[in-house]
Parts: C-alpha cells; structure tokens; sequence
C-alpha cells in the first residue's frame, strides 16, 4: 500500500481518481493547491501535479519516501529531471492526452482573433463600438505555419485543411510521411514565418529553445500576421511580443499560456508586494503581462487548452495506470531524460570603442582601455542580447575586450557566469605599424599594400602577425576549448577583437583563403551561430546594437 497525494487538484479530478483507484489498497489524499515546501508531505510515496507546481530539489528534500511522480501532463518541464533522477525517483507524464482537444482551442483562439470575437461580443452592449472597427478575415485561402508538427501540431493541420488553409510547418524531425497523409509541407523556419497569415505554437519547451520566438525570430513574421501559443509561455518573449504589437508587426496574439503566467492570479501579486526586495526578473515579467493584457488585439485565457471533460478523463486514467503499474514494475509513461545533444549557440561580439580606436590608431597587441563611448556600447551590446542566457564566456587577455564582457553581463544582469580569458583570442600584432595612425601608414606603404595588410590571408607584417598566423592560435583554442561546451549544450559568449573574430569565421564559415579578404571586421553588431557538433555553422543571426558604428 502506498500514500499518494494529489495537488492542483478539482472537483472532477477528485472524483475520477477516486473512482479509478477505488479497486487498489492505495491511500490518497487530495490537495486543491500546488505542491509547496510547505504542504509537501514527509510521508508521501507518490506525488501527482499539474503544470501550476513546481518540483524541485528543495521541495524534494521535504519528501523523503518519494518513490513515484506523476505529472498530470505532457509537459514536465517543471520537474527537476536530475534531482529526481540523482534521488533515484521515477517521474511519469500523460504524453498523449488532448491532441485534438488543444488543437481545437487553437482554432477557437485563431477564429476569436479573425472574427474579432470579443470586441463584437462587447459591441452589443457598447453602441460606440463601430461595425467598421469589427471586420475580419476568412481563413480560407490564408497560410497557417505550425512549429512543432507531433500529435498536436498534425491536429491543427487536419483542422485547418478542413479550413481551406494552406498548411505549413517547421519542425527538427519532419515526418514527411505524415506530412504528404495529412496535405502539408516542411518549411525552414525563417521561410514558414515570412509566409505565413498565422502562426501556431505546439512545441515542448527545453532549456535550448527558450524564447524561441523572440526579438530576431519576429522580424521574419509575415506583417500583420497572428500568433496562438497554447504550448508552453516560455518559448515566447513576452518583451519583444509587446514590442511587436505596438509597432505593427504583429496583428494581434492569442496566449493560453505565458511566462510568468502565475502572475496573472492576484495571490501572487500580493506575494510580491509583501517581499522587502522583489527579484528584477518577476518585476520585469509582472509588468509585461499588465502591458500585454491591456493591449486590443490580445486575447489572454488561463492555461486552459486541456480543458475538457473527456481530456480530464484521459489525464486521470494514464494517471492512475502509472501508479498501479509501477508497484508491479512496469512504467509505460516514465519520462526518461534526455542527453543534451543540442548545440549550445555560439554568440561572437568584437571589443567597443577603445581609446585608440576613436583617435583611428592601430593597436594590436597593446593593452588600451575603452573610450567613455566604448563602455556605452558595451552596455548596448550587452541588451541586444539579453534574452540569451550565458552560461560561459571567452575574452582576450587584452583589457578592451574584458571591459567589453564586463559591460555586457552587467547590462544583462548575469553576474555570476563563469569566464575565462586566453592570450589566443588576443588581437593581430601588428609588429612595427603598432601605435600609428592607419591613415599615415597607408600613405606610408601605398593603397594596395595597405589594403592586403588589413585584409587578406597570408600577408607578411614586419615583426607582427599575418592573418593565417592569428588563425594558427584562435582556432586550436576554439576547438580544444570552447566546442566541447557547444557540444554540452551551453551557450557561449566569445568577446575579442577584428581579425582573431576574422579568422574564427572563416573556419566556423568555410571561408576560402580567397574570399576571406571579402570578410569585413564585426562592427556594431552581435553574431549569434547555430553550429554542427564540429563547430562548423548551420545558421547565423545578427543582431544590431548600434547606431553608429566605431571607427575601425
């Protein structure tokens, strides 16, 4: 016999659960609210949640006869996956529940949003509201780009065909199969967003694909396009969905689910207002769902895509199959973790303004710090990014660049992340033209001279470096030290300077010794890789962070 507790638990979810466990030796008890450290129970051999509690080591450390977990859900992502693992406890999940369920709310959304629904509902009782200001738009013929094409993202598709739509979808492992039953097609992400009138989100959430929608991704958006998520809140960028809103890019956006969702209950509120210090992140996410929530063309409902009689069924059946099976050792729902197989992103940033960069000075090997100009724009590199979570970050030994970084996760407000700085990211020795003005050492060597000096492969520099020797250093460093934390999943910043960044590109981009002199220095703005596991690149993104570029 084993004691279970049931948090976030209803009425319904209490009566199935009793009904489908009746016949077992079992004891439960039912908890309305989520899973705390303070209503965990010592005694507990099993626990079951839903998505609104969160487990983790501290409340793991309040049950100490844990044996089972058994999650009320697709989605785990609130379960400390290596601490139940390191506790040799086993967690469940109900992967496939709802997938009609949550791909017919999308469309109930979608249709909410193109029939402009509420403000007709509201304009019954609001003789000021104008028919002009309630004309949609029919779906048929309009382009639907669902991310995530698995159970769910193939019921929108069947959905929206019925619809007339053309159907795209984006997906890291296309069923092509599925694909040519259902009447779809594969399209690469940037391609499925330019196109698409709407787009719909049906993808699970990792670490590695947080705020996949985001400042850079919306810019490929269709403009005027509408965007559904009933995944998961955190694969969108609240900040930049705002942003994208008011500025017209977006036509509107119907959100089941949200960061920081918990938010929106007024219990939490009222938690917040009672720390001494809130924490920047939960102030930050609280504002943009008040801002989000008073916009006109959004549409906010409360994690409730699941919600049916018949998927509530289904939830507690899996539920109570997993924890009757798993006393006779069988568990056909366990949630096994998975290795981190993705590539952490690569996020390359040429040093600010230095000192002898405003006065257009050569500076190579020598040691200068940053104009006042150039710790600005360490600030402003550091907001460009500062939806990418760090989890290591390389600088040259030299102090522009360290002074670059530092600016950088200030502004980001990732103090802790862990650095390292290498000599072999350090700048080109410019050998006997160090310290002079470029302009005097063109005139100095002639036009062409000077322009096979600052640009191409192989060219000798008395005393100094070529390129081919400062690729020599970067890239054995890049692949002995900075790969193998690619390949580990974490993201890395890397801070140095033109031609170390130079020569990284053209082996991160296959770059002919050639065209490498085609290759202009990184100047105001940041390059974000996605790469295959020999650090070669699969996709670049960049994103602007100044206005005026520095002198070179």
């Amino acid at each position: 016999m084993a004691y279970i507790a049931f948090y976030d638990c209803t009425e319904t979810d209490k009566q199935q659960l009793t009904e489908l466990l009746k016949l077992t030796d079992h004891y439960w008890e039912f908890i309305d609210e989520p899973l705390t450290a303070d209503n965990a129970k010592p005694d507990a051999e099993v626990v079951s949640i839903f998505v609104t509690s969160n487990l983790d080591e501290q409340i793991l450390a309040k049950l100490p006869r844990l044996r089972l977990v058994c999650c009320r859900s697709t989605g785990f992502n609130n379960v400390d996956l290596k601490a139940t693992a390191d506790r040799d406890i086993t967690v469940t999940n109900v992967p496939t529940y709802g997938e009609q369920t949550v791909a017919e709310y999308a469309f109930t959304l979608l249709l909410a949003l193109s029939r402009k629904l509420l403000p007709a509902v509201q304009a019954v009782h609001d003789a000021d509201i104008q028919q002009t200001k309630l004309t949609g738009f029919d779906l048929s013929g309009k382009t639907i780009g669902i991310l995530g094409a698995g159970h769910i993202g193939q019921h929108v598709a069947q959905i929206a065909r019925g619809f007339g739509m053309r159907v795209l979808a984006y997906d890291p492992y296309p069923n092509e199969a599925k694909a040519k039953e259902i009447g779809f097609e594969f399209k690469e992400l940037p391609a499925l967003l330019s196109e698409s009138d709407v787009v719909t989100i049906h993808m699970p959430y990792t670490q590695t694909n947080r705020h996949f929608i985001n400042q850079e991704t919306l810019q490929d958006f269709k403009s005027g396009a509408l965007l559904i998520n009933t995944a998961r809140g955190e694969l969108v960028d609240t900040k930049a969905l705002v942003a994208a809103l008011e500025s017209g890019k977006l036509g509107g956006v119907a959100l089941d689910v949200l960061e920081g969702e918990k938010l929106l209950h007024i219990e939490e509120e009222k938690i917040l207002l009672r720390l001494n210090s809130i924490p920047q992140d939960l102030l930050e996410q609280s504002i943009e769902l008040q801002v989000l929530g008073k916009l006109p063309n959004v549409i906010i409902t409360p994690h409730n895509a699941f919600n049916t009689f018949e998927a509530i069924n289904r939830i507690n059946e899996v539920t109570a199959q997993s924890i009757t099976s798993f006393w006779y050792g069988e568990t056909p729902y366990k949630v096994v973790p998975q290795t981190n197989t993705a590539m952490g992103k690569l996020i390359v940033v040429r040093h600010a303004e230095s000192e002898w960069n405003a006065d257009g000075v050569w500076t190579g090997s020598r040691d200068v710090h940053l104009s006042e100009k150039g710790f600005h724009e360490a600030a402003l590199y550091g907001e460009a990014i500062k939806d990418i979570a760090l989890d290591f970050v390389y600088t040259s030994q030299q102090i522009r660049a360290f002074e670059t970084m530092s600016g950088m996760v200030d502004t980001m407000q990732q103090f802790d992340v862990a650095y390292d700085r290498s000599a072999a990211l350090n700048e080109r020795d410019y050998g006997d033209y160090t310290g002079k003005k470029k302009w005097e050492v063109q005139k100095e060597i002639g036009d062409e001279a000077f322009e096979k000096l600052r640009r191409s492969w192989n060219y000798p520099v008395p005393n100094g470096e070529s390129l081919k020797q400062v690729y020599d250093r970067v890239v054995p460093f890049y692949s002995d030290q900075i790969l193998p934390k690619l390949r580990e999943g974490k993201n890395v910043l890397l801070v140095a300077h033109g031609n170390s960044i130079r020569s990284l590109i053209k082996y991160i981009e296959n770059i002919s010794d050639e065209d490498i002199a085609k290759v202009e220095m990184l100047f105001g703005s940041v390059l974000i890789y996605d790469l295959d596991t020999d650090g070669h690149m699969l996709e670049k993104h960049s994103r602007q962070a100044l206005v005026d570029t520095p002198k070179s």
